[in-house]
């Protein structure tokens, strides 16, 4: 008994010293390395560093969940074929909030060779999906200027919030969207569309209002209903681009040139 007790400790300590190796102690732990962090404003940084072309050129997907193979092919058309400025993801980029599904899914829009940005959706919110976007990506609302453009990306995810009258933040979203010398027109981008019922239905008069007073929006963009869209849900003259999920093994392709936009759907 005594010569089989120190085989007993050193199976022990073996165990306990390898513990971090073999044990995840929790799926929801948020543990990004640095180059898995702040991803919005380095993308900025990024798309700011090159000089603006005639034509923009952008690529639209969303809902990518957990078709990884769809989204690797995705990113592997969009390298190989289009010479694409950037590329918006319109939410719902984990499927679950959980951080493994945040890092799966950067792995593979990471090897887009330009920037990606990506708007809070209803699935990335589950659980503590929030802290997760906002370790991988920052501010849930958040926007830049590119060639007298302002992107102006914001959470439309009413329900997720118990439709407490403060999602979306019109107040921001006022105060962001007004006109002034740095920008001409504005593209926005949100997950869930007004006219959702996942959208507080009492807000969405006023988020609409907020769009007409501006008088600068190009086209909004959005996900959550996966197939592709074009519509004026409103008969005001803003354009909603419903985004296809990359379920549908497609993707939108915008090109901008001197304020009118050419919309393609293409298969991949």
């Amino acid at each position: 008994m005594k010569k089989f007790l120190p085989m007993v400790w050193l199976i022990l300590i073996i165990i306990a010293t390898s513990c971090n190796e073999i044990f995840e102690y929790s799926p929801y732990v948020i543990d990004f390395d640095d180059d898995e962090q702040n991803l919005t404003q380095k993308n900025i940084s990024k798309l700011l560093s090159t000089e603006a072309r005639d034509t923009l050129v952008i690529a639209l997907t969303g809902d990518s969940h957990r078709f990884y193979d769809q989204s690797e092919r995705l990113v592997n058309t969009l390298n190989q074929q289009y010479n694409i400025d950037f590329l918006i993801h319109t939410g719902d980029f984990a499927d679950y909030g959980i951080p493994q599904q945040y890092q799966w899914g950067n792995l593979i829009f990471s090897k887009l060779n330009k920037p990606y940005f990506v708007v809070i959706g209803n699935h990335d919110l589950v659980s503590n999906g929030e802290d997760s976007y906002r370790e991988m990506f920052g501010n849930l609302n958040f926007s830049f200027i590119y060639d007298s453009i302002k992107f102006i990306f914001i959470n439309t995810n009413s329900r997720e919030y118990e439709f407490n009258g403060r999602v979306p933040d019109l107040n921001w979203l006022e105060k962001d969207i007004t006109p002034n010398e740095t920008f001409e027109k504005v593209i926005l981008v949100f997950h869930t569309p007004p006219f959702d019922s996942d959208f507080d239905s009492e807000m969405e008069k006023d988020f609409m209002q907020i769009l007409l007073d501006a008088g600068n929006v190009l086209f909004t963009t959005h996900g959550h209903l996966h197939s592709f869209n074009l519509s004026d849900p409103y008969s005001n003259g803003i354009q909603f681009i419903n985004t296809s999920s990359v379920e549908k093994d497609e993707f939108v392709l915008v090109k901008i040139i001197l304020n009118e936009i050419t919309i393609d759907v293409i298969d991949f």
